[in-house]
């Protein structure tokens, strides 16, 4: 599978020392610890448990293995010094959290995850003196209908209060941080969420099954490889405030996605209920590429037929996705 990370491979001299990447088991955490593994940068992988599958379908059964894991509890924090300390920390990569559903299920879990957890991370740092932090928050954080005012997800507030948070952070203690909201992401490992439905939908093409994408409409296209590009992009430089930054990748249609399908499926089956997600599809990149500098982006056409062509040789290995 190394074509998927070939493109976002990085000098490993452009970061100091070892990584902590949370959230290590989710899709953005898979990419992530796939190309630091392969760009030859030294990493620990945390989460609450030691589940390989999503790294194992970017960087192989083998390279998912070889990952140095610990797991434990965001909102842990003496668990998350002593894993800081034990390892010699200088940079974190803070993906960790609940999703939507997850958050209105159990608010309280979803605020000591999403927030408290948050708030551990940048403890983390001003304990120990880390220089390079990146989290992600969401573009939940701009309310419902696009562009709000009004937030109307749980998991939006959280969000916008892990920001808040850590711009006090730099005000208070001089720990940098930078925020990156990452819109709509596809691709191998993107497997859950109210938002996986097209990614989803490919691993069912693979193995020949009809599938209905649950929205349609315009939407952000940002896909999991770019996502993680940025995130790693992130610490490979001193931080100075704590600063925010929307991520969106190409806006598109999912009509039109199913279209350049059809080039490489004809046969696919997918459909769309065409129901228009009430998130904003056009973001503008321009800011962040602006403040972190030139990293990898890939056409929605490029990023569809490789996950297709990963699922196809998992799916002829008998392997599947999880919640595929």
């Amino acid at each position: 599978m190394d074509f998927l990370t070939d493109a976002f491979l990085i000098d490993p001299n452009r970061i100091n020392g070892p990584v902590l990447v949370t959230g290590a088991g989710g899709c953005i955490g898979a990419w992530t610890l796939a190309i630091l593994s392969r760009s030859g940068v030294p990493l620990v992988a945390f989460d609450l448990n030691e589940d390989r599958r999503r790294p194992a379908l970017v960087l192989g059964e083998e390279g998912a293995q070889d990952l140095l894991w610990e797991t434990g509890d965001i909102t842990d924090q003496s668990c998350l010094n002593e894993i800081c300390d034990r390892h010699g920390i200088t940079a974190i990569i803070h993906l960790a959290g609940l999703q939507v559903p997850f958050c209105k299920a159990d608010p309280a879990r979803g605020a000591r995850v999403n927030v408290e957890g948050t708030i551990n991370i940048l403890e983390a740092a001003r304990r120990t003196g880390i220089r390079r932090l990146v989290y992600a928050s969401s573009t939940a954080v701009h309310g419902m209908p696009p562009g709000g005012p009004v937030i109307s997800t749980l998991y939006g507030a959280y969000k916008l209060a892990n920001e808040y948070t850590a711009k006090v952070f730099w005000l208070d203690w001089g720990v940098p941080s930078i925020g990156i909201r990452p819109n709509v992401v596809y691709g191998i490992a993107r497997d859950q969420g109210m938002t996986s439905g097209f990614s989803v939908a490919l691993s069912h093409v693979a193995r020949g099954e009809p599938f209905e994408v649950a929205f349609g409409g315009p939407a952000s296209w940002l896909y999991a490889g770019e996502a993680a590009a940025a995130f790693i992009a992130a610490i490979c430089r001193d931080g100075e405030d704590a600063p925010v930054f929307d991520l969106n990748g190409t806006c598109m249609t999912v009509e039109d996605a199913i279209a350049l399908l059809s080039d490489l499926a004809p046969d696919h089956g997918v459909t769309t209920t065409g129901t228009v997600l009430p998130i904003p599809a056009d973001l503008d990149d321009a800011p962040i590429r602006a403040h972190l500098g030139d990293y990898p982006s890939i056409a929605p056409a490029d990023g569809i037929r490789d996950t297709l062509r990963a699922f196809r040789q998992l799916a002829s290995g008998g392997s599947s996705a999880p919640g595929a």
